[in-house]
């Protein structure tokens, strides 16, 4: 996933937050931190990355554990 549709999600998310501010139960937090997580994994950082590195890899993400919030 790019930082652009990474930081897209999180606006998305942040907003679904703001509109329900005070009626998430704790297990609902603990989701979205878990979601929160997730997305900062799976998110390719090439700034991060060094130039001489040989053996540079993009990761692949595995989806089928993706955490929902519901």
């Amino acid at each position: 996933m790019n930082i652009h549709e990474s930081i897209h999600i999180m606006l998305i998310l942040l907003a679904h937050v703001f509109r329900g501010a005070g009626t998430f139960t704790l297990e609902e937090k603990i989701k979205m931190i878990n979601f929160v997580g997730y997305i900062l994994h799976n998110t390719d950082l090439p700034l991060l990355h060094s130039g001489d590195s040989c053996c540079y890899q993009t990761s692949k993400a595995n989806h089928s554990n993706t955490p929902r919030i519901n």
